[in-house]
């Protein structure tokens, strides 16, 4: 053995001196530190992909119905920039779209709900990888339809779906693994059911270089996200109050706290959000104690994003954000979870209907639910399910059929509580992970009459089988799984090969990307990159900047204002339907959501010059006809980038407020009515930025 070994080369050495240990070939050194890496970063419990899942698909639905509801004005050729104008002059060097296929306001809604029915798919876990891949091509597309009102948050949902769709996200709680355990698992009785084990594929976590590339991607945004704020307003902490007086951004829930927070405190929660930035990082990445680490970065993300979600109004990246920190929790977190369910949750055994396909079907969907063991399944009484056998319905002169089914104490199943009807559907959602809080959920799709509703499945249980092609028992149990064939294990490993390969690429783009486009990475560091590169990187806007509110936050605030003339010498604003507002300084915040006051923060920058006319101001000419009145057709305007300076610090009051007009039009030709005044001249249109 090596310790004998090393013991005979120490006694055949001179006097006073000692063997060298023998040291590990390079190549062994590097495989351990490839298997630790393997260990810590390239591994993750396929039950956190399943929760990933679940959350990032309902963002993604939630999402499509809030762009959903903006789809007239910025989405469709009746709104601010049509399809064929944007595909001959694109908002950046690579672009595609989807949505360039939709023209019409009905052609766009048909999009959109195409693209909800993809979410809710990739959502609930029904042809994962396909709905995975589909959403990602959706997402990235109505991001290229207008970039104009692109921010980061668009940046975190292409990114995030972009890795989504290389994790197995439905090995657990899906459609497609309750699928699996069907075709896998053909119980055909009682003892049957009781066999809970899980096959291997739902079980054994899952490695690849994607659940590194995930971890490295979140950890480089709060990074970056530290340093570049290099400014001294963050430094002097004074961020913080800036931010509240941003009135095209803050909710109302920002105003009140701007006017009742002292200075003080807002010095404070600015140092604060730099602190925690700065700790996600070491927190995120620690291979060691990572039950608790891994739990401050979540609880520190969304207490993090959850306050910028609820004081600003950020689009999609703070929701988002949390919803990446749902790929951080370990086996010993869902561990955790178990313990504290079992010792809150009551083990139940349900009695079923022996002779029912109905009720046989339903223990078996059971059965997959009960992640736990909590529930334990029997046959009711022989006696009464031979009684009613081929009874049909309710045959005469039978003892009548037992309940569907029953549910007793497991602690006492002879002489404990027996639930019947929706008491008893209350008890095992009360055994099942998660199941307290689906009552409410079953009860309001019950229309609240969930026993009624038992009732009448249990008096018509057979009819209910038939119509679903129930039988008795499943089909023969499905014969032992064959090995795969040579050709298919080596096809197997070519796909794992090329996914890996193709995961690397994308992890160098990413890598290249952030040197490019982050301030504070060398100057030395920056290069060209391959048009390979910039195409990989841009048409899906996989872009990595990150400093949000970096080196220094916005100090001055400002909002579009239109100054419409009606052919009845009216003045309006089209966006808002009331007359133009051109002071800012008496605003307690604007009420614009993230689409709006984004789009306007960027149409005034001359670089979007080519998109103001014709797309803006067709839009605005096309006022009559959203709203059906005649006397509304507008025959001059005027667009002004309205701004003023945010309060100094320990102030209130806004200052230097002005209005730069960016967009002027007058109807060619035209007269005023007797009794109006003619049009105002022409406005020379000012530059509002760059």
């Amino acid at each position: 053995s090596a310790p004998e070994d090393s013991a005979s080369a120490g006694e055949s050495a001179p006097a006073g001196a000692s063997a060298p240990a023998p040291r590990a070939p390079a190549e062994g050194r590097l495989r351990r530190a490839g298997r630790w890496i393997k260990e810590h970063y390239c591994t993750i419990d396929v039950r956190t992909l399943g929760l990933f899942r679940l959350v990032l698909g309902f963002l993604l639905a939630s999402d499509c119905v809030r762009h959903w509801a903006e789809a007239s004005w910025i989405y469709s050729n009746d709104g601010v920039l049509t399809n064929h104008y944007h595909l001959f002059h694109p908002s950046s060097g690579y672009n595609f779209s989807l949505y360039h296929a939709f023209s019409s306001i009905g052609e766009v809604h048909v999009a959109f709900a195409l693209s909800l029915f993809c979410f809710l798919c990739f959502f609930v876990g029904w042809h994962t990888r396909l709905f995975s891949i589909l959403s990602f091509l959706l997402v990235t597309s109505r991001d290229n339809r207008i970039v104009m009102i692109e921010n980061g948050g668009y940046v975190v949902v292409n990114i995030i779906t972009c890795w989504a769709m290389f994790m197995p996200t439905g090995r657990r709680f899906s459609v497609d693994a309750l699928i699996r355990s069907y075709r896998e698992r053909q119980e055909r009785t009682a003892a049957d059911l009781a066999d809970r084990s899980r096959p291997a594929w739902a079980v054994q976590p899952y490695v690849s270089g994607i659940v590194l590339l995930a971890i490295l991607n979140l950890v480089t945004i709060y990074y970056f996200n530290v340093v570049n704020k290099s400014g001294q307003i963050w430094r002097h902490g004074e961020t913080v109050h800036y931010v509240l007086h941003l009135d095209r951004m803050v909710t109302g829930l920002a105003v009140v706290a701007r006017e009742y927070i002292p200075l003080w405190a807002k010095k404070g929660m600015t140092w604060g959000v730099l602190m925690v930035e700065a700790m996600l990082v070491p927190w995120i990445l620690s291979p060691y104690g990572r039950r608790y680490t891994r739990a401050l970065a979540m609880a520190g993300m969304w207490s993090l994003h959850g306050s910028f979600g609820v004081m600003m109004r950020l689009g999609p990246f703070s929701w988002f954000m949390i919803a990446w920190s749902f790929l951080l929790p370990t086996a010993q977190h869902w561990d955790a979870l178990e313990r504290w369910v079992r010792r809150r949750a009551e083990p139940r055994v349900v009695v079923y209907d022996g002779s029912s396909p109905l009720a046989f079907a339903l223990m078996r969907l059971l059965a997959r639910l009960d992640g736990l063991g909590l529930l334990r399944f029997e046959e009711a009484g022989a006696e009464a399910a031979g009684e009613a056998a081929g009874g049909g319905e309710a045959a005469g002169g039978t003892a009548p059929r037992p309940e569907l089914f029953v549910v007793r104490d497991a602690s006492d199943p002879a002489g404990g509580r027996v639930f019947q009807g929706a008491a008893a559907l209350r008890e095992i959602l009360q055994a099942l992970p998660g199941g307290r809080h689906a009552w409410p959920l079953v009860w309001a799709l019950c229309l609240g009459a969930p026993g009624a509703l038992l009732g009448v499945a249990s008096r018509r249980r057979d009819a209910i089988a038939r119509f679903f092609g129930l039988t008795r028992r499943p089909r023969a149990r499905a014969s032992a799984a064959e090995s795969p064939s040579p050709l298919s294990e080596k096809l197997a490993r070519g796909r794992a090969i090329a996914r890996e390969a193709l995961v690397a690429y994308l992890g160098l783009c990413a890598v290249s990307q952030a040197i490019n486009e982050n301030k504070s990475v060398p100057a030395f560091l920056k290069h060209t990159q391959p048009k390979l590169v910039q195409a990989t990187i841009v048409y899906p806007r996989l872009l990595q900047g990150w400093g949000m509110f970096a080196p220094n936050p916005i100090t001055e605030d400002g909002s579009i204002t239109v100054d419409a003339i009606t052919v009845d010498g009216r003045h309006v604003d089209p966006f808002t339907g009331l007359p133009p507002d051109l002071d800012l300084t008496d605003a307690r915040g604007l009420g614009l959501g993230q689409i709006q006051q984004d789009y306007f923060n960027r149409i005034r920058l001359d670089r979007n010059k080519v998109f103001r006319r014709p797309g803006l101001q067709d839009y605005l000419l096309r006022y009559p006809e959203r709203t059906g009145r005649p006397e509304d057709e507008i025959v001059a305007f005027d667009v002004y980038w309205v701004r003023d300076q945010c309060p100094r610090p320990g102030e209130s009051a806004p200052y230097k407020n002005e209005a730069i007009p960016i967009l002027s039009y007058r109807k060619p030709g035209y007269r005023p009515r007797p009794g109006l005044p003619p049009l105002p001249p022409l406005r020379k249109e000012e530059s509002a930025g760059n």
